[in-house]
């Protein structure tokens, strides 16, 4: 028994350690140990009573997803996917210890132990750190989830049932298995590139369709510049000499700023944050609200996709706008920057709040809060911090004389 819950440990801490790699969920050593004696416990006591082994996938399943607040579907297909990964793993290993190790216990925990070491070099490898779980859509998972869960399950069954034919086959068994992973996780890594790609054109339609505006404004303005000369002649034969510059001066003072804010969105070259200050510039006009900008180029560009910029951009600016729109809320003052400070990529969005004592952060973070309504389930703060997280990245909120601050930054040293 004690041997088999120490086997069954060191599997358990395989699957899990490379769940947690491949989601990016190193974040915490409290969930990943009590993930592991939870899970471990649960399928010792499934092959005590000698239960099905499904029982126990179930339970692990169940567990990590519990533990780690995540979707039953995509936690399935990661399980199984990452179950196919190991079996693999360990059945090359397996071929090996074959010609020396003849002690079933002894080659179990061996084989447990190497696959261990092999998960700690990978995740110590920075070219591979890129390389982590992305969701997909629920049609494509379903699928993803019965040929892999086909697969494995089949291959248990073999394994629980007769495993002569494995043990007799043992090479040709492991490259058959290889081959097999291999080509899973290359279907999965093309369907997870063709999904970005539809989605950045997708995104990137939507948008250019606010850079055409932007164009159609500019050109309309130059063409308004014969306007402004009529307009400035004329003010020269009505006005009094004296009075003439604070006339010419209050004239163009609202349209020169605004016709400089807008020219300074051409140099800004990720499309969706260009739309984006765009409509928050438009939206700003429109309420009388001082929006304020600073957007240095390639910060965000290799960290965040075209679809999370604009998540995390639309959800911080839509909260802004609506708390500086609050009748108490007297300053209408929101502030965006997008730079790097120590080469450190910081997004910094800033707004002034009504009532600095009826904030909580801790609350704002969470899944489903709203201001708006008590009946009402919010997601976007919880959303942003989750796209964050997943890339390695912090949000830090504070209060300061009646502005909350959110400071997004991505620091890899951190990693």
């Amino acid at each position: 028994m004690l041997i088999n819950l120490f086997i069954n440990s060191l599997d358990t801490i395989n699957i899990i350690y490379l769940w947690v790699i491949l989601n990016k969920k190193n974040n915490s050593l409290f969930r990943l140990l009590f993930s592991i004696i939870i899970c471990s416990s649960l399928v010792t006591t499934a092959e005590y009573f000698e239960l099905n082994f499904i029982v126990s996938y179930i339970a692990v399943i169940i567990t990590i997803k519990t533990v780690y607040k995540k979707d039953l579907k995509h936690m399935t297909l990661e399980f199984f996917l990452i179950l196919f990964i190991e079996m693999s793993i360990q059945m090359v290993i397996s071929a090996i210890t074959n010609m020396f190790i003849y002690n079933d216990t002894i080659k179990a925990i061996t084989i447990e132990l190497v696959t261990l070491l092999i998960i700690i070099i990978f995740s110590k490898i920075n070219s591979l750190k890129s390389i982590s779980f992305e969701r997909v859509d629920n049609d494509i998972a379903m699928y993803l989830i019965s040929t892999l869960g086909m697969d494995v399950i089949v291959f248990k069954i073999i394994l629980v049932y007769d495993n002569t034919l494995i043990l007799n086959n043992l090479l040709i068994t492991a490259i058959i298995t290889t081959i097999s992973v291999i080509s899973q996780i290359l279907i999965y890594i093309f369907i997870i590139k063709a999904i970005k790609e539809n989605q950045k054109l997708k995104i990137s339609k939507e948008y250019n369709e606010v850079i055409a505006e932007i164009v159609q404004e500019i050109k309309q303005r130059q063409h308004d510049f014969i306007n402004y000369k009529n307009t400035i002649r004329g003010i020269l034969e009505v006005v009094d000499k004296d009075k003439i510059g604070d006339a010419i001066r209050n004239y163009i003072k609202d349209e020169d700023v605004y016709d400089a804010r807008i020219n300074e969105l051409i140099y800004i070259d990720n499309v969706v944050i260009k739309s984006i200050i765009y409509r928050s510039m438009c939206k700003a006009k429109k309420h009388n609200v001082d929006f304020q900008y600073r957007i240095d180029n390639n910060v965000l560009d290799n960290i965040l996709s075209y679809n999370e910029i604009s998540n995390v951009l639309n959800n911080l600016l839509n909260n802004a706008f609506e708390e500086i729109m609050k009748a108490d809320c007297i300053k209408k003052n929101i502030e965006i920057k997008i730079l790097k400070e120590d080469e450190i990529p910081h997004l910094i969005v800033k707004n002034q709040i009504s009532d600095s004592h009826n904030v909580n952060i801790n609350e704002m973070l969470t899944r489903g809060y709203s201001t708006k309504n008590p009946e009402e389930r919010g997601y976007g703060l919880y959303n942003v911090e989750q796209t964050i997280i997943s890339h390695k990245g912090c949000m830090e909120i504070k209060v300061e004389s009646k502005e909350i601050i959110f400071n997004i930054y991505f620091n890899n040293s951190l990693g």
